[in-house]
């Protein structure tokens, strides 16, 4: 590479020329290229007494407690994230989308602006409680502050609140179920179809609130804060 020189600058009321020489070293970034893998959890989806019994639906999100979900008493099972009983919603085909996870709880030091998802159980439905899902600390402290109401249940983790942070590049939409009996369901899913697919009275009745978070595939890297690979 050749070295850029500016031209002679002549001082006026000297016969001196001043040459100054500027030299353009090359710079080097390293951005290190992270595997998530190892920092991951998935999420696993349970619904509760389905139906013939819908009035008391329950969908339970955990990272580590699925032995509290049984088919006994609770008749619940284990579904995909991503569409429910296979073959699931159209989007559901991607694999990618199938399942998602989290960064595991004390892992979130990897990238600096992630939030924290803590789960609750709302008892005013003593029938079947609503498992819920906050997100961000003034979510969890809102929630915190009722637990009359509120029983805390687990850190899961932690997601990002923007695309492809941290190699977060699966949307986590939100839909909250109003049923029948006067219950609600806070229903989490990866899939777009799922979501809307919910909203009629005559499925699920319910209120559809958007992406609540950006979560991970497996096999997700990052360049971790600037772009993502997933």
């Amino acid at each position: 590479m050749r070295t850029p020189t500016h031209e002679p600058t002549i001082v006026p009321g000297s016969s001196s020329t001043t040459t100054t020489t500027t030299t353009m070293a090359p710079t080097t970034t390293t951005i290190p290229l992270i595997c998530l893998n190892p920092l991951l959890q998935m999420i696993h989806r349970f619904v509760c007494n389905p139906p013939p019994s819908p009035s008391n639906v329950d969908h339970a999100y955990t990272i580590s407690q699925q032995s509290i979900y049984t088919t006994s008493p609770f008749n619940c099972m284990e579904e995909d994230l991503c569409g429910g009983t296979p073959p699931g919603y159209p989007d559901c085909t991607n694999p990618a989308i199938r399942a998602g996870y989290l960064i595991q709880p004390g892992q979130q030091a990897i990238c600096p602006d992630l939030i924290q998802v803590v789960s609750f159980k709302d008892t005013s439905f003593p029938a079947n409680s609503d498992v819920l899902l906050a997100f961000g600390q003034a979510e969890i402290n809102f929630y915190r502050a009722n637990p009359a109401t509120y029983v805390e249940l687990e850190n899961m983790g932690y997601c990002s609140t923007t695309f492809c942070y941290c190699g977060a590049n699966v949307p986590l939409y939100v839909l909250i179920g109003n049923l029948a009996s006067g219950k609600k369901d806070h229903f989490y899913t990866t899939s777009l179809d799922e979501a809307i697919a919910g909203i009629p009275t005559s499925v699920y009745g319910g209120t559809f609130m958007g992406i609540k978070c950006y979560i991970w595939n497996f096999n997700a890297v990052s360049f971790c804060g600037l772009s993502c690979v997933g």
